[in-house]
């Protein structure tokens, strides 16, 4: 009979989910049992069921209450009818009722659901540590898979917390667990059972809060009786108090608990609405504090009442003759401590609904504005790495912002990069338009917040509590009002929504100020979204979770926003589009939504004859709106220029334009307009500002955008190069236009073009002659001046491209623009290539160039003479822009190196490659990993091989290559004779593929490196390896990991390392191999003296295993580098293999991340490396080293002479273990580099390093 295949195909990232999902299921389990028979331990749990048993009640409550927490079925477990009651029986669901009931636990600090501070380890933190995985895993539930890096990051954490709670012995366990194959229907069944245990808990969670509620609620009447009497039985006669009578509106029970003390103060609304006087002395008030807290203790530490009776303290008058003033004060006086933010949040809603809701981006055309909702297009959103800024998941929804990914497991900071105009700001009016209204589901993130706070950038004038005031809050409000509203802020900071909109539009003098908020040193718990322009969003991505971009409008959103647009009009929507579609500028310019709406104004304006280059909307735009002002002024229409009509007025607006620029500065004051009389404000191309100050109001005004701004300070400069008030040396001279200034640049050589096409080429010329100086830089902004000097039916832009190529001496030149390099720029540089005399290493890698930037750029490298290196890399290069480089190779004669990895080619492009190879006598590297080649592609470039001469490194890593494409470059090495090194990494290859390389290799004479990882080989393919290694004379590097590799492979390799004489490096982690394997391996380098580099991390090894390679290495003395991490090294073979490096001579670098040692298996390696004199490098990061562990390391390194390199990132070291650190450090000459980066010291920790660091002159390099 078939069996039923499991409804996800089995990989390695649906196995790690289900091996996690078997861990905290089976071991989770066990782990809570062994906690409850700790509390109750078996032999008396009949006596903690019994009916005379305090706790009966309790459990009785849980089963026959309202709530109905326990089902029958669990009920019969607690009390069987025929047998004693065993936790053996209770399920996963039951303990965690009864821990949290009956054990007497106090809950974690930030309640039952959130994760607990990594200091946090008490049984409770642990408990409530397994919930918070166990809900972020199944959050992996719709695909059930978790990738390698989340894996070993959940696996340690959840490792760590199921050891405190069941002890030492689950270590092994859980230690086996990792490495224990699994069947694909087990993984299934284990996916089913995580799924039940979510659902079951999910079922109790809410009833089990609300009698924690309840039990918060008897807790406040318990103590108010206490206090109450208290008070009353000390002197009736002198004093006078508040009592608090019953609350109406009480904390609801799924409240956070972090922040439960305030939420008394802010959610009893009604507390005080019925007091009486009582009497108690003044003096006896820390008596009544005492009685409070062992009342408190004693209903168990839901939340701190002390804050709340001191509050009320502070808010009692005390009178000791006139009662009824008495009364009437401290009646007053209470109210003043009740604060109801409602009024506040409602008076911002309004703010957003009126303000926000509106879409009004040029406010010189009355008529253009729109309904939030009936224009808004929503952009694409995609999700960036904070290193490298490339794409890791596309088209991200508003409402997973906040989403955990690879990065960050709960992210709190996320930054929104975008180019000028791309909607940034729409998208935060997006935000809280949709807060305010009520539009979100109740599911949506947004419906989370009770407060989201939108501020605008641009205006901010101090810090962050004077731009809440001065952009949200009512002008009349008091100033007690706006203290308790801030504080209701920082009480209720996960509840908040902060959104600062426009970082690159802050004064740069306060970015520091809100870098320190986006890091959390303000407001820590606020969740916080920014927006900036990448050049701005680069210094601030560190401090943020996540990085996300919006990447403007696709061609769909282009189309959807026209129609929007022109709904009355269709027969000018249909004229647009067409234009667009034929029109590549056009098209690249509609991927901004501020260009679109331009477009589509101008459009209407001029029934659909647009001109194509930005500077030129932009005038037309001028045009647009001095005729408006013209006509709103009554004056007649003229023929003339209007932008030589108002020349003057224009020239002193762009001047106020560049010095704010240059000041940082988008806003400007009403008198600066004025100074000269003239009426600026009332041309229409500034916006009037509130202003930023109360006790002065006043207007002042701001340029519509930024990139507005920029085009009247280029209109400005084009004025004063005109009219010869600056030479265009003078102006380049200033290293600000190219740099910060060098849109303002752009725009000009634009407007030149148009105005006086001589002096747009004097430009470019004079900055060609910055180009050696500014290096990268200088020639992209030239690049992108020659590209806006452009006219149509003119070549001057050629010829400028030439000068600018005869003009550098740069010998390479490096651009990643992070925006796509269109066919202009690539043109330029084209033909700048082909005349350069020096250049001979290009780089263009990420910059999006697509095929018509490739074909372009392909014939330059036709003529060039002199480039020898050429990278484009991640640049979407498709099988006919790599089909143009490779025409162009078949006649260069000087390039060396071709890397065209992470682009789109597939099987035509590799075969046009192929055959340039075929005639190519220059070429000695080719990369093509990560494309789209298959076999058939292979078959092609391997008959190229055959024949060619010169290539020497082929990487075809990351394809589709199956065992055909293998056997055809099986066929090749065995004729070729120069290549010598051979990457197929992540292909399709299994263990024939893998045998017809071997075979091929087996007598190949040229061929020294090999790197076959990530295929599908198994024992198989490795049986065969195995047999060339043992023949093969020229191989010195094997690269084998993630194989399907067991222990009968590794016996093989092994004993043919017994007889090779060439193997230095040989890689085989992440595959299945055991101790029998590993101990093969060991006994083959006790022998081998030719192998340098092991690799054998994250295999299935243990103890013995381990001991195999520590005793090897006693008596090898050859091997200078041997990986180990991830392999569930603990302290005793931790001290194996410190004993063995006692004796070793050669060692240098010694890899230990990632596994399970402590302070004694450190404290064996430190002692080694006191005597050791070969070690350099040493990493032990990922481990379980606390503060004794760490003294010893700090001990050894204090003697130790070698050491260069020490890693002990995410350990447990605290402020001790970096004191005796920071005194060692003050003493050692050798060590270079420290990592002490996610361990647990605090401020006194960071300062031991700091004052160490005065006195250590050879550290380059220490991260804590």
């Amino acid at each position: 009979m078939a069996t039923a295949s499991p409804p996800f195909a089995s990989t390695k990232e649906t196995t790690n989910y289900a091996r996690l999902c078997r861990l905290l299921v089976d071991v989770g389990s066990e782990a809570l049992r062994f906690t409850f028979d700790n509390i109750h331990p078996p032999a008396t749990l009949h006596t903690v069921l019994s009916s005379t048993s305090p706790h009966y009640s309790t459990l009785q409550s849980l089963y026959t209450g309202s709530k109905k927490v326990l089902s029958p079925t669990q009920w019969g477990n607690l009390f069987p009818a025929h047998s004693a009651a065993s936790s053996k029986a209770f399920d996963v669901t039951l303990l965690t009722v009864l821990l949290r009931n009956i054990c007497g636990l106090s809950p974690p600090a930030l309640g039952w659901d959130n994760l607990p501070p990594a200091k946090s380890i008490s049984i409770a933190d642990d408990i409530a540590r397994v919930k918070y995985y166990r809900n972020t895993l199944y959050g992996h539930a719709t695909k059930a898979s978790v990738d390698d890096a989340s894996f070993t990051t959940y696996w340690l954490e959840i490792r760590e917390a199921l050891v405190r709670l069941g002890g030492a012995k689950f270590k092994a366990d859980i230690d086996n667990l990792e490495i224990e194959s699994m069947d694909p229907n087990n993984e299934e069944h284990y996916r089913e059972l995580m799924r039940q245990w979510k659902v079951n808990d999910d079922n109790i969670k809410e009833k089990l809060d609300e009698i924690e509620g309840k039990k918060i609620n008897e807790c406040f009447d318990k103590t108010k009786q206490v206090l109450k009497q208290r008070v009353c039985s000390s002197n009736p006669q002198s004093f006078v108090f508040v009592e608090c009578s019953e609350p109406s509106n009480r904390m609801p029970c799924n409240e956070n608990k972090e922040e439960g003390q305030s939420t008394v103060v802010h959610k009893e609304k009604n507390v005080y609405s019925n007091t009486r006087k009582i009497h108690a002395f003044n003096e006896n008030w820390s008596t009544i504090i005492a009685v409070c807290k062992r009342v408190i203790n004693s209903c168990g530490p839901l939340f701190n009442m002390i804050y709340s009776f001191n509050k009320i303290y502070s808010n009692i008058s005390f009178q000791t003759n006139d009662q009824s003033g008495t009364f009437k004060c401290a009646r007053s006086r209470c109210k003043t401590c009740i604060f109801d933010p409602d009024d506040i949040i409602d008076v911002i809603k309004q703010l957003y609904k009126t303000r926000e809701g509106w879409l009004a981006p040029f406010p010189w055309c009355e008529d253009f504005q729109f309904r939030l909702g009936e224009i808004f297009i929503r952009l694409k959103v995609v999700r960036r790495k904070k290193t490298r800024g490339t794409v890791t998941e596309k088209g991200i929804k508003v409402s997973s912002l906040f989403d955990p990914h690879e990065e960050c497991s709960k992210p709190r900071t996320v930054l929104i990069e975008g180019e000028p105009g791309v909607g940034k700001t729409t998208y935060c009016k997006y935000f809280v338009y949709k807060w305010a209204s009520r539009k979100q589901k109740p599911e949506e993130f947004l419906s989370r917040y009770k407060a989201v706070l939108l501020l605008k950038c641009r205006d901010i004038k101090s810090d962050l509590w004077n731009a809440i005031d001065e952009q949200l809050l009512t002008r009349d409000i008091q100033e007690g009002v706006r203290k308790e509203f801030f504080q209701f802020i920082r009480d209720n900071q996960s509840h908040i929504l902060l959104l600062l909109d426009g970082l690159d539009e802050l004064p740069s003098s306060k970015l520091p100020i809100f870098s320190e908020i986006l890091e959390g040193r303000v407001l820590p718990k606020c969740h916080i979204v920014a927006t900036a322009r990448q050049e701005v969003g680069i210094k601030v991505r560190k401090s943020c979770d996540t990085l996300l971009e919006i990447e403007g409008f696709t061609k769909k959103h282009t189309r959807k926003f026209i129609v929007k647009y022109f709904k009355t009009r269709a027969d000018l929507a249909e004229k647009l589009w067409k234009r667009m579609l034929h029109d590549d500028h056009l098209k690249e310019m509609a991927a901004n939504p501020l260009n679109t709406a331009l477009l589509c104004l101008l459009c209407e304006e001029f029934e659909g004859i647009l001109s194509e280059k930005r500077a030129d909307l932009y005038l037309e735009i001028i045009q647009c709106v001095l005729r408006r002002y013209r006509k709103r002024k009554g004056l007649s229409e003229t023929e003339d220029d209007l932008k030589d009509v108002y020349k003057s007025q224009l020239k002193r607006l762009g001047s106020i334009a560049l010095n704010g620029l240059r000041d940082d500065n988008l806003n400007v004051e009403e008198s600066k307009l004025r100074d000269d009389g003239s009426d600026l404000p009332e041309l229409g191309f500034l916006s009037v500002q509130p202003s930023g100050s109360k006790l002065r109001p006043g207007l002042h005004y701001a340029f519509l955008h930024k990139s507005f701004q920029q085009c009247f300070a280029a209109f400005y400069i084009c004025c004063q190069i005109q009219d010869q008030e600056i030479t265009c040396d003078e102006l380049v001279s200033d290293s600000k236009y190219l740099n910060e200034l060098k849109e303002v640049l752009f725009f000009a050589c634009s407007i030149l073009a148009v105005q006086c096409p001589e002096q747009a080429m004097a430009l470019v010329t004079s900055l060609i002659g910055q180009v050696d100086k500014y290096g990268d830089n200088g020639v992209y902004v030239v690049l992108e001046a020659i590209k806006e000097s452009t006219r149509e039916q003119s070549d001057a832009h050629l010829e400028l491209a030439r000068c600018f190529g005869r003009g550098f001496q740069l010998q390479s030149i490096d651009i990643k623009s992070g925006r796509a390099l269109g066919k202009a720029i690539t043109t330029s540089l084209a033909e700048a290539v082909k005349v350069n005399m020096t250049l001979t290493t290009l780089k263009l890698n990420f910059n999006d160039m697509g095929d018509n930037g490739a074909i372009s750029l392909a014939s330059g490298i036709k003529v060039n003479r002199t480039l020898t290196v050429l990278e484009l890399m991640n640049n979407s290069i498709g099988d006919a822009g790599v089909t143009s480089i490779a025409e162009a190779i078949k006649i260069n004669k000087s390039l060396t190196d071709l890397k065209v990895g992470f682009n789109d080619i597939g099987d035509i492009g590799a075969a046009s490659i192929a055959e340039a190879i075929r005639v190519n006598s220059s070429l000695t590297l080719l990369e093509l990993y990560c494309n789209r080649i298959g076999d058939a592609g292979v078959i092609c470039i391997a008959d190229a091989i055959k024949v060619n001469k010169a290539l020497t490194d082929l990487q075809l890593s990351n394809n589709d290559i199956g065992d055909a494409g293998a056997a055809s470059i099986a066929e090749a090495i065995k004729v070729n004779k120069t290549l010598t090194s051979l990457e197929l990494n992540c292909n399709d290859i299994g263990n024939a593929g893998a045998t017809s390389i071997a075979e091929a290799v087996k007598f190949n004479q040229a061929l020294t490196v090999l790197e076959l990882s990530s295929n599908d080989i198994g024992d198989a393919g490795a049986t065969s390896i195995a047999e060339t290694v043992k023949f093969n004379k020229t191989l010195s590097v094997l690269v084998l990991s993630n194989c399907g590799i067991c222990d009968t492979g590794a016996i093989l390799i092994a004993e043919a390392m017994k007889v090779n004489k060439t193997l230095t490096v040989l890689e085989m982690s992440n595959n299945d191999i055991g101790d029998v394997g590993v101990a093969a391996i060991a006994e083959a380098i006790e022998i081998n003296q030719a192998l340098k580099e092991l690799g054998l991390w994250k295999n299935s090894f243990g103890y013995t295993g381990v001991t195999s390679i520590a005793e090897a290495i006693k008596v090898n003395n050859t091997l200078v580098a041997l990986e180990l991490s991830s392999s569930g090294i603990g302290d005793a073979d931790a001290t194996s293999i410190a004993e063995a490096i006692k004796v070793n001579k050669t060692l240098i670098d010694l890899e230990l991340s990632n596994n399970a040692i402590g302070d004694a298996g450190a404290t064996s390696i430190a002692e080694a490396i006191k005597v050791n004199e070969a070690l350099t490098e040493l990493k032990m990061s990922f481990n379980n080293i606390a503060d004794t562990g760490a003294t010893s390391l700090a001990e050894s390194i204090k003697v130790n002479k070698t050491l260069t390199v020490l890693k002990l990132s995410n350990n447990r070291i605290g402020d001790a273990g970096v004191e005796s650190f920071a005194e060692a450090i003050k003493v050692n000459k050798t060590l270079e580099y420290l990592n002490l980066m996610e361990n647990h010291f605090g401020d006194a920790g960071t300062t031991f390093i700091v004052e160490a660091m005065k006195v250590n002159k050879v550290l380059a390099t220490i991260s804590f």
